[in-house]
């Protein structure tokens, strides 16, 4: 959760301090090194970091100096010195740069791990203290229609939430809903001609719609409504606890209806059509009820203007219904899109569950699911600039080839089999791309390793330098930094070989301007100054 960075010019303290703590314990996630402030400065540039625990005496930017840096940048970023001077001019000047601690070498590891204990402390504090502020609880007010609006969307496209969350969602977005009992939904297609009309003035006129009705159902109903990819209004109406609905309620609930299409047409000057569903459950029949209400426009009322239609009568349900999982949000296109592959496999999985509870039907959803798999996976290849056949080769030939006769086990077998190739295609598609920019990095850096920075090996591919830093450490397992160093030291033993250079000349060959920083950072890499091993 918290990210942590260690700065001292003598390694084996920083490399030390870096594994002898229980980070993870103290809620610390990531521990980073830097031998030098300008070194921390660069990395700082890149990393969210937390707490930087830093000395004061260093070859160069000194800590305090490098505290000054910080905070005019990274103001939330806290800082705690640890030195060997025990003097008060560097306490006074720390005090100055609000350090939070001031700790005297040789400094117990107990003693740090209860002074970064203290700031996290601190840290989470200012945390709380920022999200009960009156601010973001005004702003979070605000948003609530629209979280609202995309809450009643998200169940229309039938997403399907954990009991336990949806309660809790409904409890933060203010929804008086409750998931054990029944509700309706009230489906309006707005019928004037609003092409002329601005988008400001359209949006005034769809909120006082929603008032409108909302305010009409209020006395006994609680509602919740959205604008659907139709630009229908939909709403969803659950009587309040204590309402008392008559004979069922359903000569009040379309009393309300039509109350509601005439207010609009009263205040507003427009015509609306509603169709009112049957009762359903909450929210599971949200979507089949949202679904039917589309259907009574299109098979009922069609061109029809200002209609009224409440789907009262229990109709007979057809020999044969839509997969209602292969269309449910999120659908193949949307999953392959982003490569969730595990969704995608999921979503496979629940498909044939529901198609063998229908107890068979593969001959007749076989063209149905295999021209579904295929669009998406046309799409996804052709979006990579790749053909269909160069990826499923002959396979391709039997997923054209759709056997009427096909049995559900072996469809199942073809989908899974698709779903397997189409994966394989993206992970080895992934590899390559990573490999040959990590070719692309190493070549940069062994080419310009004296005067190599994070930023330039990311400006050189065209990357943000976070981005190649992360894949730096997944591809190769080191740090960006441990990496260029070790390149350093070891075109630095090549020049001391080969050369009759003085040490001077070798530090700024490989990059370091500082001679004694340089001899500091050789005798840790390989536990002798240059001029020993140049002796030998």
């Amino acid at each position: 959760m918290y990210e942590v960075l260690i700065v001292d010019d003598h390694t084996h303290l920083v490399d030390s301090l870096a594994i002898s703590l229980p980070w993870a314990e103290m809620g610390i996630t990531q521990v980073y090194k830097a031998y030098s402030g300008e070194e921390a400065l660069e990395l700082l540039q890149y990393r969210s970091v937390d707490i930087v625990v830093t000395d004061i005496q260093m070859n160069g930017m000194t800590g305090l100096e490098l505290i000054a840096r910080i905070n005019e940048k990274w103001k939330n970023t806290k800082a705690v010195i640890i030195t060997g001077y025990d003097e008060f001019q560097y306490a006074k000047e720390a005090l100055q740069q609000q350090v939070c601690d001031y700790l005297l070498k040789p400094v117990a590891n107990e003693e740090l791990e209860q002074t970064l204990r203290h700031i996290i402390d601190r840290i989470t504090e200012e945390g709380n203290e920022l999200l009960n502020q009156q601010k973001f609880a005004y702003r979070f007010r605000e948003s609530l229609p629209k979280l609202r609006e995309l809450f009643l969307s998200e169940l229309l496209s039938g997403k399907n939430y954990p009991l336990a969350d949806l309660r809790e969602t409904l409890q933060h977005y203010g929804l008086p809903f409750d998931t054990e009992r029944d509700a309706l939904l009230l489906c309006m297609r707005v019928e004037e001609d609003f092409s002329s009309t601005d988008l400001y003035s359209l949006s005034l006129i769809e909120y006082a719609m929603f008032n409108i009705v909302e305010e009409v159902f209020s006395e006994k109903f609680n509602v919740m409504a959205c604008k659907d990819s139709h630009d229908y209004l939909i709403f969803v109406a659950q009587p309040k606890p204590a309402a008392a609905l008559d004979g069922g309620g359903s000569e009040a609930i379309e009393d309300l209806a039509r109350r509601s299409q005439h207010q609009i047409k009263l205040y507003l000057k427009s015509k609306v059509s509603i169709v009112l569903s049957n009762w359903g459950g909450f929210p599971r029949d949200v979507q089949s009820m949202y679904r039917s209400a589309l259907s009574v426009y299109t098979d009922y009322i069609g061109y029809q203007t200002e209609s009224f239609f409440h789907v009262t009568q229990q109709k007979e349900a057809p020999d044969i219904q839509p997969l209602a999982e292969l269309y449910r949000s999120q659908t193949f296109m949307e999953l392959i899109d982003i490569e969730q592959w595990t969704a995608f496999e999921n979503k496979l999985a629940r498909i044939f569950e529901e198609l063998e509870r229908t107890g068979g039907g593969a001959r007749e959803y076989g063209i149905e699911i295999c021209v579904t798999l295929l669009q998406a996976y046309s799409y996804y290849l052709h979006k990579k600039g790749k053909r269909i056949f160069e990826v499923f080769g002959r396979d391709i030939e039997k997923m054209l080839k759709l056997d009427a006769s096909w049995s559900i086990d072996p469809l199942k077998e073809w989908a899974f089999a698709s779903f397997v190739q189409i994966k394989a295609y993206s992970d080895s598609r992934s590899n390559n791309i990573r490999s040959d920019l990590m070719e692309r990095i190493r070549r940069y850096i062994q080419k310009n390793v004296k005067d190599i920075t994070l930023q330039a090996v990311a400006d050189h591919v065209h990357l943000h330098p976070v981005y190649v830093s992360n894949l730096f450490k997944q591809e190769t397992g080191e740090n960006f930094s441990n990496y260029v160093l070790r390149l350093r030291m070891e075109r630095a033993v090549e020049l001391l070989k080969d050369t009759d250079w003085k040490i001077i000349q070798v530090a700024h060959e490989v990059g370091y301007q500082k001679p004694q920083y340089f001899i500091k950072l050789f005798k840790s890499h390989y536990g002798m100054t240059p001029q020993e091993f140049k002796n030998r």
